[in-house]
């Protein structure tokens, strides 16, 4: 089994105020916990289809092989 390892977190450089104030033009302000958020509901959400579709391949390989069900 995989052991469990501490989350490193990956931030973005800021070479200056530059990158900042043009986000910030454009009404997206720098928001480091919003895009944590963001990044963490995203894999959330693949993690749910996934699992979704594996047990449904699993449910159909065991209704084709005649295997009896676990429910």
């Amino acid at each position: 089994m995989r052991e469990s390892r501490p989350v490193r977190l990956i931030r973005k450089s800021q070479h200056g105020a530059a990158p900042k104030a043009q986000s910030e033009a454009r009404g997206h302000p720098q928001n480091p916990e919003r895009e944590i958020k963001n990044v963490v509901s995203r894999w959330v959400q693949e993690h749910r289809q996934h699992a979704e579709e594996f047990r449904r391949a699993f449910a159909g390989l065991v209704r084709t092989n005649g295997l009896p069900s676990a429910s």
